[in-house]
């Protein structure tokens, strides 16, 4: 495994950051519902997502946390409501006030911009890591096989992993395939990065090296809305903290002041059982 240092995204340290306030808002959700049959998941969901801004969401299971992040990603179609991602409407086109369903490369067009990192790493087992990181690129984006092998091998440095370029998902680590897994999500350059759960997979001792790939990640600028359940990421990293549950927001804001002093029962109830 590499070493700590070698770990961190080698990334130039980010400009004097905006206040949050006074950036522009990236990520807009609108009373999104979605209903699997008649079992109601999101009931209701009201969010905003800054530029450059750390969301993270917690909450119990079954909460409707991963299944907003599906919405956002078009992985899932919301049942009633809006996403807008800086302004566009997201799996739809709006006509005279009517909705209608945007087409497959319209969606595929969509997907290149928000890269998401799973619970389960899904690299191809039959191609290397530098292999897996080329795949969309070449494939979605048609870049030439050298510039996209050239950016590949650049991520890999960037989170710690540049003398594993060459190695299968088998002969990696859970913490080794799972930055592999950003690396390739990173290699469409997209402008909003979701991680659901990223960490649960893993072994407790190699849940760090991810974190610190996401810690520097953050430093570097991206928009990241993150589920988790590590409250000490949410503590040190989050500028925003919401706790989700039955499919409603019960609280967000400070992650800090939630932790310390969290306002609603439930949130205290969850809390003191994960802390």
């Amino acid at each position: 495994m590499s070493s700590p240092t070698n770990d961190r995204i080698k990334t130039p340290a980010a400009p004097a950051a905006t206040p949050l306030a006074e950036r522009e808002t990236l990520v807009r959700i609108q009373d999104v519902h979605k209903f699997f049959g008649s079992h109601h998941v999101l009931r209701g969901i009201d969010m905003e997502v800054k530029q450059g801004e750390v969301s993270v969401i917690i909450g119990p299971s079954g909460s409707g946390k991963s299944t907003l992040l599906r919405c956002i990603n078009l992985l899932e179609t919301i049942s009633a409501g809006r996403i807008y991602v800086r302004d566009e409407l997201i799996g739809y086109r709006e006509v005279n006030g009517r909705l209608h369903d945007l087409t497959t490369k319209g969606i595929a067009g969509q997907r290149r911009e928000i890269g998401m990192v799973f619970q389960r790493f899904n690299l191809f087992p039959h191609r290397t890591a530098v292999q897996n990181i080329i795949e969309a690129p070449t494939q979605v984006k048609r870049q030439p096989k050298a510039k996209a092998k050239s950016k590949a091998l650049e991520l890999l440095d960037r989170v710690g992993l540049a003398d594993h370029a060459n190695h299968y998902p088998a002969q990696l680590s859970g913490g080794q395939q799972q930055r592999v897994a950003i690396a390739r999500a990173l290699a469409m350059e997209p402008e909003l990065m979701l991680f659901d759960e990223p960490t649960s997979a893993l072994d407790p001792e190699l849940v760090g090296d991810v974190l610190n790939v996401m810690k520097d990640l953050a430093a570097s600028g991206m928009t990241m809305i993150v589920v988790t359940h590590e409250i000490g990421f949410a503590r040190e990293v989050g500028d925003t903290l919401t706790f989700m549950d039955a499919g409603v927001v019960v609280e967000s804001g400070d992650p800090r002041e939630i932790i310390a002093n969290p306002q609603h029962a439930r949130t205290q109830e969850f809390l003191g059982r994960v802390l």
